[in-house]
């Protein structure tokens, strides 16, 4: 008889929840009304530069709610002229949640977030049907750590990198 093979799949990035925002607001005017609406801080960070977008670099907004909370990021889709990814739906910014939501939340999130003047669509992108997303998912979770890395004294930085 011959034995079936058992194959474990897991999700890279099971835990997240991601947001595409379609805007006509600014960077900053969008985590301003974000912070103010959901009672964020969202803070403004070194941009993520991606070496193959033509030294392209995209807004990075990031906040920790703190311990087994979420983590929430905002980036930038576009940076002169260079889009970071290509949906479907013009996307503008990606708001990233990491850590489970409930889903109250994530829908008070959205309705919230459509709300905001200049922000035209609001949606949830679907991160199983977006396979091109994973290697960008990788570099923002990189460039968040080596920033927070960073902001580190200098005497424990030697332990983490």
């Amino acid at each position: 008889m011959v034995q079936k093979k058992r194959i474990l799949k897991v999700s890279p990035f099971d835990d997240l929840c991601i947001i595409g925002i379609s805007s006509t607001a600014k960077d900053y005017k969008l985590a301003w009304h974000l912070n103010q609406d959901l009672k964020l801080d969202l803070k403004k960070m070194q941009g993520l530069d991606l070496p193959d977008r033509n030294n392209g670099v995209f807004s990075f907004y990031y906040f920790d709610e703190g311990e087994n909370l979420n983590v929430f990021n905002l980036v930038q889709n576009h940076s002169d002229g260079q889009r970071m990814l290509n949906f479907n739906i013009p996307t503008d910014f990606l708001l990233i949640i990491r850590n489970p939501v409930p889903e109250n939340r994530y829908d008070h999130i959205i309705s919230s977030t459509r709300k905001i003047p200049g922000v035209v669509m609001a949606f949830n992108i679907d991160i199983d049907e977006n396979k091109q997303i994973d290697p960008i998912l990788e570099m923002i979770e990189f460039h968040e750590f080596n920033l927070l890395r960073d902001q580190m004294p200098k005497r424990l930085q030697h332990r983490v990198g």
